[in-house]
């Protein structure tokens, strides 16, 4: 119990360091200069500039919302874990909404802007997803689109972001758009190459006594494929078998923790896997949708 509450503690800083430095870097670097990357904070840049809204206030209306629906068509369960990582965010942002006035910080050139905002973003949401949590906001109406009308979370998320980006080009230009995709690629590939691995999946082999535990989460909770291979223990000689299962990179880390509390005695061996054909298309498996 003690390790368990350890972990959460600490998953708790994570979160609460990767929501306050996206904060810094949207209230410094982005908002100021009207970046528009999407989400709820983007809707929020396209009001401040035409009603005169804080993005602070449509961020925590917004979220609000978006919450409650999430709650009513959802469940409490299913929106439970986007409950904190939202509330912690929206705080993030309404704390830190003044921050620049008072540093006045400005990197006079567009290429240092693309270039630090897509890097802090990335260490953010890295934290936020080490974490296991989610910043909420459109995860939740993705979420929605994916248990409700079958639309794969990460065709959901991008619908959305394409919606929010287009509505942005127009009130910003094609300057805009042009920066918000550089930022989105520089944050996406430094998720993927440096902090969580090169490799675009993981292939896991699992021995446990919990054998059956373990395959329904992963088919029922990852929505993945696992196989069982029959092997022989070379110590004991005796006949046994291993689970074998392939995951986005992303997912790895809360599926090992999954299966340590399912069984703490299991013996867990983790590969990169640096292509995988046929199967479940990682790129239904978002990077946003964090808790398995």
């Amino acid at each position: 119990m003690g390790k368990i509450n350890k972990k959460n503690i600490i998953n708790l800083i994570l979160l609460i360091l990767g929501c306050f430095l996206s904060a810094i870097t949207f209230n410094i670097l982005c908002a100021p200069q009207s970046y528009v990357t999407g989400g709820v904070t983007g809707i929020g840049v396209i009001f401040d500039y035409l009603f005169n809204i804080p993005v602070s206030k449509v961020l925590l209306i917004g979220n609000l919302l978006l919450l409650v629906v999430g709650i009513f068509v959802l469940g409490l369960k299913e929106t439970a874990p986007s409950i904190l990582g939202t509330i912690v965010y929206t705080l993030a942002i309404y704390i830190t909404e003044g921050i620049n006035s008072s540093l006045n910080i400005n990197l006079n050139s567009v290429f240092l802007d693309v270039v630090v905002i897509g890097i802090l973003f990335g260490v953010s949401s890295t934290m936020i997803y080490l974490a296991g949590y989610s910043s909420g906001g459109s995860d939740i109406l993705a979420l929605i689109f994916k248990e409700k009308f079958k639309i794969p979370m990460g065709k959901s998320l991008l619908i959305i972001n394409a919606i929010i980006l287009t509505l942005a080009t127009f009130v910003f230009g094609i300057r805009m758009l042009v920066i918000a995709l550089l930022i989105k690629f520089i944050e996406s590939r430094l998720i993927d190459n440096f902090l969580i691995g090169i490799s675009d999946s993981k292939v896991l082999f699992i021995n446990t006594k919990c054998e059956e535990e373990v395959k329904e989460y992963i088919i029922n909770k990852v929505k993945s494929g696992v196989s069982v291979v029959d092997v022989k223990s070379g110590y004991k000689n005796e006949k046994t078998s291993l689970l074998m299962c392939v995951v986005p990179t992303e997912r790895y880390l809360k599926l090992k923790e999954e299966i340590i509390k399912i069984d703490k005695k299991a013996f867990i061996t983790v590969l990169d896997s640096y292509e995988v054909y046929g199967g479940t298309n990682r790129y239904k498996l978002p990077l946003h949708d964090l808790r398995i």
